[in-house]
Order: C-alpha cells, then structure tokens, then sequence
C-alpha cells in the first residue's frame, strides 16, 4: 500500500456574534406617553401665528393614536419663512450605553398634510442626569448651521418610515458636542415652513412608531480560543 500526500485547504472562519438591539426609548403614543416621557415646544416664530403639539387619537399609523403637531401662518406674513419646534422629552432614558453615535438608529414614521407639506428639522439633545439633572451635553441637528426650510428632512403626505443613524454625518451634519450616554434624550421635531403671503396656509405633521436603538458593532469571536487560516494542509490518503 501506498500512502499520498494531498493539499486540502481549509479555512476556519472566527464566529460572528451580533449583540442584541437595546431599545431604550419606544414611544407608540397609545394611549397616551410612556412613564418619564413629555411634550413641549418652541415657537412658532417667522412668519407662524399659531402653532400646538399634543397626542391625538385616530390619526395614526392604521388608525391608531399619534403625536400630531399642528402650524397656521396667517396672511400678510412679511418673514419669508416659518417654524415650529415640538419637542419630545424622556427623563428616564436607560440601557444606552455605547459611547459611539453610530451604534444609535433613530426610527420614526411621519406624514404631513395641509395646505403646504413643510419640511422637518431634527435637533437631539441629552443630560448627563435623570429628569434634565446634570449637565447638557451637546446637539446632533440634521442641518449644518441653523434649520431652516428647504435645508431639512422631505416630508411626504403619506406615512413614510425613516431609519436614521445618528453616526451617520450626511444626515445628522452637525455632531456637536453630543454624548449618547445621558439619562434624559430631548428630540425637537421642527416643522418648517414657507413664509404666509397673502394667503395663508396651515399644516399637519402627525408621527409615529418612535424609537431610539442602540446596536453595538458586532464582536469576533475565536474559535476554540483561535480565529485562524489553515490553507494547504497535507492530509494522508491510503491507497490500495
């Protein structure tokens, strides 16, 4: 009998583990907020005269409550522009506990109707402490310098679902000073808008469905303690 030495090339791949998705703001608005959750505001200001924000039946995804956000520029408006800024606060923010903002997907959905569909400005501030205590500690905006119309996020008169990395700097251009890790997380939802002309216009923003995720870059894992390449390994093969 003779025995032959044949290449076999083997390749041990080290294991990839995800870690879990950590959900530490989910905000459905039904019935009303969640426990450590509020709403306030800013505005309106330019050429806006009336402006609420508030949590309203019937007018969400599939029928369901929503936090519906409401803008009246009133005719002769002079500004040229118009802005409304809700604001959706959560002291009891837990489980946040990377320190990277691309580890972090804001997700929402949202539809605007009225005489004008604007445009949506996202500014996200946190606090060190629990219940606005500590210290501020930055602003992630998705415009580059002050928000303002045409410069925002596309409204579009249906629900539509936005998944947006805070990491991501094409979206959230200004980082700021911003630090994930607070225990009270403010969104300000600022609806922006044309200047009121002689006509006037109103407008309705209703969303949905918030969420703040945290997923931190998946780990490698060796395999039996080793996360190696074997190619060209001689095995024996006994011929007859």
């Amino acid at each position: 009998m003779k025995k032959i030495l044949i290449p076999l090339a083997v390749t041990l791949v080290a294991g990839m583990t995800a870690q879990a998705s950590t959900i530490f703001i989910n905000e459905n608005f039904d019935p009303s907020l969640s426990a450590g959750a509020n709403l306030n505001a800013y505005g309106p200001g330019g050429d806006g005269t009336s402006a609420n924000n508030s949590v309203v039946a019937g007018v969400g995804v599939g029928g369901t409550s929503a936090w519906q956000i409401n803008v009246t520029a009133a005719p002769g408006g002079a500004n040229g522009y118009s802005y409304y800024g809700a604001q959706y606060q959560n002291g009891g923010v837990s489980g946040n506990t990377s320190a990277s903002t691309a580890d972090y997907t804001l997700s929402f959905d949202a539809k605007s109707v009225g005489s004008v569909v604007g445009s949506l400005n996202i500014q996200i501030q946190s606090w060190t402490g629990a219940g606005f205590g500590g210290s501020q500690t930055g602003t992630l905006n998705t415009a580059p310098a002050s928000p303002g119309y045409g410069n925002d996020l596309t409204l579009y008169p249906t629900f539509t679902h936005y998944s947006l990395n805070l990491g991501n700097t094409s979206i959230f251009m200004n980082q700021g000073t911003f630090n994930p890790n607070g225990g009270t997380w403010q969104m300000a939802f600022q609806l922006d808008g044309p200047g009121a002309g002689p006509g006037g216009w109103t407008e309705e923003l209703d969303v949905d469905n918030l969420q703040v995720s945290m997923v931190p870059e998946p780990t490698i894992l060796a395999l039996s303690g080793m996360g190696i390449s074997l190619t060209g390994l001689l095995i024996r093969r006994r011929l007859a």
